[in-house]
């Protein structure tokens, strides 16, 4: 179970959070009212979650987010927003939040979040460990495995043949964090990914699909014909348009 820090102006908000998460086994080890007590208790508790509230006096949840990411980069935080925050909600994730939850908030919303980012957190931890323990240092030039940008209102998700396990999960938990907004825009480009794996391939597929489950558009951008053609193999009908260059979608 989790130590978590609970911030939000609101009183009753966090008393209703706390219940939620006491009652699954998770220890609240602090609670703020806006961003600047949220740093002072993230730095004395040094909490395994932190959900954040989105709009409080002094300083906001965006600003907390990059203050506290700035100095702990691993952070694990859990944005709480309105479905008129949208944009102030990618705002966080482009500035280190991990996940959201979208209001009226619920048991279910909230645990179901949690154990998504811990899962996440897991399995970031075992492959690091993997690595140190084989030897394997990281490429600090290498391009990440997974971009993601906002171009007017269009996602761009870049994909590298690199990405794996528990990058897939953070590119996943992104997905889910957008399928709120409308309208909603993806485009999966596969950059130098003609190398990608079978399953991740079948995973960015599965996400493409919650796109368009979602009421939003899905396109796909990749120059391998190798490449294409697995696509057109994995699932003709999602994959039956590919674009070969960005500048053919109208952003």
């Amino acid at each position: 179970m989790a130590t978590v820090l609970i911030v939000d102006d609101s009183i009753l908000m966090r008393r209703n959070l706390k219940m939620m998460l006491t009652e699954a086994g998770h220890e609240v080890v602090a609670e703020a009212s806006n961003g600047i007590e949220a740093y002072k208790e993230y730095v004395k508790t040094m909490p395994d979650i932190v959900t954040m509230d989105i709009t409080m006096p002094v300083m906001s949840g965006i600003d907390a987010v990059k203050k506290i990411i700035a100095s702990y980069p691993d952070a694990n935080i859990v944005m709480i927003s309105a479905l008129d925050q949208r944009s102030m909600v990618f705002d966080a994730i482009q500035n280190g939040a991990k996940h959201y939850i979208l209001k009226p908030i619920t048991a279910e919303k909230v645990l179901h979040t949690i154990n998504e980012v811990l899962h996440q957190v897991s399995a970031e931890d075992e492959t690091a460990a993997s690595a140190a323990s084989s030897g394997v240092a990281g490429a600090g030039n290498a391009a990440p495995p997974f971009e993601i940008a906002n171009k007017n209102g269009v996602f761009i998700v870049t994909l590298r043949a690199s990405i794996g396990g528990e990058q897939l999960d953070a590119l996943g938990g992104a997905i889910a964090g957008f399928q709120f907004i409308k309208p909603l825009k993806v485009v999966f480009h596969f950059d130098e990914a003609e190398g990608i794996a079978d399953e991740a391939l079948v995973r960015i597929a599965g996400y493409a699909k919650q796109v368009l489950q979602a009421g939003g558009t899905s396109k796909t951008v990749s120059t391998g014909k190798l490449l294409n053609a697995r696509l057109k193999s994995l699932d003709e009908s999602l994959f039956a348009t590919i674009y070969t260059d960005l500048s053919q979608i109208v952003i």
